[in-house]
């Protein structure tokens, strides 16, 4: 296997040291695969751990296809060292004949070896095909055999640090006759490679490695003719006195050849931890929109989503702006004006955590019925005390609802008014509580005619012990 690493930093009295090797063997720190690590059931940390692996995600104007999000395995914020999650996926086919992406695998954990305290996702692919046959039409075929993604966050005594990784066995590449090479980036992507033919280029461990090097310095998305682009997704982390993150992502292609266009996002592995945890990790956060067609089972959502950190933001209020977003291009919905806020407190001698998640929609479409609505909010408030229950406060508003040029009833909260001939429901502020927060729905639209259900302004307030 070859390897590519973006590098390990710690933050020593507020100084980032990177390095590039594979296992850092320096007193106390964490290679990626530490040995012997101690896998206590539950035992809780002051730090908050969390991680988020999948193998691929189709992203289409800041909108995700949920149903074809592959072998995602998430940890949600956690204090317990021995947690873990996995998925598996035999054959993921994003809804489109030239993307195959065959038998991955991702997993998360949290681990200690001797004083390193971490968290750690990785997803392996054991082979990815883009591009080939469609129809009449042939088209260039990318291969890439035996993909690894890691991304390790870790602390030991000396501080916070990060590992991103990538591995792989062999790529290869096919091209349509006639494609032009010389002087283009496309040759600087082949030039590592064996030439089998005049258009077919391979190669293994060194010479893959290679091809990732020149992606991860290229300045752009590299053409590949005929079928789309190719980039580096991203490999990257960062390290401060109170938490460090780790992400890598192997590949973005873009795919427009067959008459569409897709973004599919290949091998991705983040990973965080943060301190201090003396009550708790937040699960909070929000998205704009989630949205499920009943009849073709499409799931699309997680309009950049965001959430609080575990340990919270210490207090300061974070806020974050989507100009718009919208699913299938904006023909069934979109949204406009979104802002995110957010902010978490810790308090050690009170045992005490409190904070706030809140969503806000300027302006909400749904073209295909002539749905129009205006200025909706959502908040979640949380606080709670190590060992009780969480209390929670919601609140919500709505500016005007029109629908097909009328204007309709804004509903009082918890209740439901229909659309004029019995078009559809609009329901008010649906919650749901448990011992930890609670999570509210600004606004949830029912569609009968289009098997639509439309869940806007999503906030989520949890405050969990371990």
């Amino acid at each position: 296997m070859s390897k590519l690493i973006s590098g390990l930093a710690l933050s020593l009295a507020g100084t980032l040291v990177a390095s590039s090797a594979l296992a850092v063997t320096a007193a106390g720190l964490a290679p990626a695969n530490a040995a012997g690590e101690e896998r206590s059931a539950l035992t809780l940390t002051n730090f908050g751990y969390r991680a988020d692996v999948y193998a691929v995600k189709l992203v289409t104007d800041n909108v995700e296809a949920f149903n074809l999000k592959d072998a995602h395995a998430q940890l949600r914020c956690t204090r317990a060292i021995g947690q873990s999650a996995e998925e598996k996926s035999i054959l993921s086919v994003p809804d489109n004949p030239l993307i195959n992406i065959a038998a991955s695998t991702s997993r998360t954990d949290t681990y200690k070896d001797g004083a390193t305290h971490g968290v750690r996702g990785v997803n392996t692919i054991a082979d990815i095909r883009i591009g080939g046959q469609i129809g009449d039409v042939k088209t260039p075929m990318l291969v890439i055999e035996g993909l690894t993604t890691t991304a390790n966050a870790f602390h030991t005594p000396q501080g916070f640090g990060h590992e991103e990784t990538f591995d792989f066995a062999s790529i290869r590449l096919e091209l349509l006759e006639g494609t032009p090479l010389q002087g283009t980036p496309l040759e600087a992507l082949v030039e590592p490679l064996n030439q089998v033919t005049d258009t077919v280029f391979e190669g293994t461990n060194d010479a893959a490695n290679a091809v990732f090097q020149v992606l991860q310095s290229a300045t752009a998305p590299i053409q590949i003719p005929g079928l789309g682009s190719i980039a580096l997704g991203k490999i990257r982390g960062t390290a401060t006195k109170k938490k460090a993150t780790s992400e890598a992502m192997a590949l973005e292609i873009l795919v427009e050849a067959g008459g569409s266009r897709q973004l599919v996002e290949i091998g991705s592995a983040n990973a965080r931890i943060g301190a201090p945890t003396p009550a708790g990790v937040f699960r909070a956060g929000g998205t704009a929109l989630d949205l499920q067609a009943l009849q073709s089972l499409l799931h699309f959502g997680n309009v950049q989503h965001k959430s609080i950190p575990c340990e919270g933001t210490l207090g300061r209020t974070m806020t974050y702006r989507i100009p718009s977003a919208g699913v299938l291009l904006g023909l069934v919905a979109r949204v406009s004006g979104v802002t995110y806020a957010h902010r978490g407190s810790q308090h050690a001698k009170r045992d005490l955590a409190k904070g706030f998640s809140s969503v806000r929609i300027a302006h909400t479409s749904v073209p295909s019925v002539g749905l129009e609505i205006n200025d909706i909010f959502s908040r979640v408030k949380m606080r709670g005390k190590e060992n009780k229950p969480v209390k929670s406060t919601i609140s919500s508003s709505i500016g005007s609802i029109t629908f097909r040029g009328q204007p309709v009833a804004v509903p009082a909260v918890g209740q439901t008014v229909e659309l004029p001939g019995g078009a559809g429901l609009i329901q008010r502020q649906l919650v749901k509580d448990s011992r930890y927060g609670a999570k509210s729905i600004g606004l949830r639209v029912q569609l009968f005619e289009n098997a639509v259900v439309l869940d806007l302004g999503l906030a989520d307030g949890h405050i969990y012990p371990r």
